[in-house]
């Protein structure tokens, strides 16, 4: 995260997907990472950003990566890690526009938290008032995902962890436009490999919504998108999305029966499966 605009080591630090044990969240030990492979991380005062790494020090920085990664789930870690990044070469080096990816997390924090106008604008060609005003919102959104992570890495109360499965209770915390963002998340941490997580929360008019995700190493059978989709119709919700990763929206009246449903049809099924 960050390929246009952040300093090595800070982009290295939020890196959550894939979440890399004792280096995310943990400005120093990144630091301290890439300072232990002799890469240079400035140019005169400035910070340097990923996308000024050379071929071998982006090996480098890799090869220096793989020794914080879990055995089990090495080889998905570092997978993605390398992959293709898309550039816009009219945009202005290292601002939020020039990598895709960063003007995808720009747009998406934009629409998370309903300012999908400042996100039209800057489609639209403003790199100005509706820019600024999207850094801003940037690093709001990014504030809240990390106060939902830590209220919930307190509370743990609200989290059921089984063999097979993750079940988050974010309600009253975790807002319905950001359940796909924090299971992700969660569903991106090391000690959830092979898991299935699924998050709830509060939604609008007096329901429930969900979101489920296969973890890295997730090797089961269930289909995320006919689990939500069957089980919603059944309770009279709606739900759906793709195999490894589907979302559902039901009345809170019927909650504890869902609840059942998913405890039969994910639990019990992965038990059964592995006996």
């Amino acid at each position: 995260m960050g390929r246009e605009t952040r300093p090595i080591p800070d982009s290295l630090a939020f890196t959550s997907q894939p979440f890399i044990e004792g280096l995310t969240w943990n400005r120093d030990a990144c630091l301290s990472l890439v300072n232990s492979t002799g890469i240079k991380l400035k140019d005169g005062e400035r910070w340097r950003v990923p996308a000024e790494l050379n071929e071998d020090e982006k090996r480098t920085l890799i090869e220096a990566i793989t020794k914080y990664t879990l055995k089990k789930n090495a080889t998905e870690i570092i997978q993605e890690l390398i992959g293709y990044t898309y550039s816009f070469p009219r945009e202005d080096p290292r601002s939020f526009l020039r990598d895709g990816r960063d003007f995808s997390t720009l747009l998406n924090s934009c629409g998370r938290i309903n300012k999908a106008g400042v996100g039209i604008g800057i489609c639209m060609g403003d790199r100005n008032k509706m820019l600024r005003e999207a850094e801003n919102i940037l690093t709001k959104y990014r504030k809240m995902i990390r106060d939902y992570m830590n209220i919930l890495g307190n509370e743990r109360w609200r989290i059921s962890d089984s063999k097979y499965c993750v079940m988050v209770n974010g309600e009253g915390v975790i807002p319905e436009t950001m359940t796909g963002t924090i299971s992700s998340l969660i569903a991106g941490s090391p000690k959830n490999s092979g898991k299935i997580v699924i998050l709830r929360t509060n939604g609008e008019e007096g329901t429930i919504k969900f979101s489920s995700r296969k973890s890295i190493g997730c090797k089961s059978n269930v289909n995320l998108s006919e689990l939500m989709r069957q089980g919603a119709e059944k309770f009279e919700g709606v739900g759906g999305g793709h195999k490894s990763a589907a979302g559902a929206r039901i009345t809170k009246d019927k909650l504890d029966e869902f609840l059942d449903y998913l405890e039969a049809n994910v639990i019990n099924v992965q038990s059964s499966s592995n006996n």
